[in-house]
């Protein structure tokens, strides 16, 4: 029986990937995923969306988030008071960060332990004529763990490529596939839409190219 075929490893989202070895479970752009699991990889694709995975290595705890833009505080306050912020609020990297850093304490990290690998945020969809979103989300998410006192032990960020991110966080090790052109057009314009409608009506890591 093959691993794909084992239904005790079956649930929602999860899947058996054999071009990581491991059973992958994706977060979606807005959200966010914490797991101790030894044999589950987190997965996202990345347009100009950025994604921190950050994790306990001593714990072999970690997760990964993926949002869309940096903050907008008017938006989270408003998320927050209607309890909606799972659905929009989690979008903004303000949220997204925090949601993330708490959840691998709960599940048993410790912040002394804590450190951080960075994706994304490639320079192709600009949100003034001299701001693109890719930039202003790398610099959001640096001041941010900056602040936080978490180092951050790689990153592949910026450029003008898209990405598919596998995230280990027992071995504490991502793995990245870069995007044909077609899919990376797909993503992108999927992002678009996904940040438009939340500014419009919002309610020692490793890594290796593949």
């Amino acid at each position: 029986m093959t691993p794909a075929a084992n239904t005790a490893e079956r649930e929602t989202g999860v899947y058996w990937e054999p071009r990581v070895n491991s059973f992958v479970a994706t977060v979606q752009p807005g959200a966010f995923r914490v797991t101790g699991r030894s044999d589950l990889a987190l997965s996202t694709l990345l347009g100009s969306c950025v994604a921190a995975c950050i994790c306990d290595t001593e714990a072999a705890i970690g997760g990964i988030n993926h949002f869309l833009l940096p903050d907008d505080a008017g938006a989270v306050a408003r998320d927050r008071a209607t309890g909606s912020g799972a659905g929009h609020a989690a979008r903004y990297g303000v949220h997204a960060m925090e949601d993330l850093i708490n959840e691998v304490l709960k599940q048993g990290g410790r912040r002394g332990r804590l450190a951080a690998t960075l994706f994304g945020g490639p320079t192709v969809i600009a949100a003034s004529g001299t701001d693109p979103v890719g930039d202003r989300n790398q610099r959001f998410t640096i001041e941010f763990l900056r602040r936080e006192g978490v180092p951050i032990t790689a990153a592949d960020m910026g450029g003008e490529r898209a990405r598919r991110l596998f995230f280990r966080p027992a071995a504490n090790r991502v793995l990245v596939q870069v995007l044909d052109r077609g899919t990376a057009e797909r993503v992108r314009k999927d992002e678009a839409v996904l940040r438009r409608s939340t500014g419009a009506a919002p309610s020692s890591g490793g890594v290796e190219l593949f």
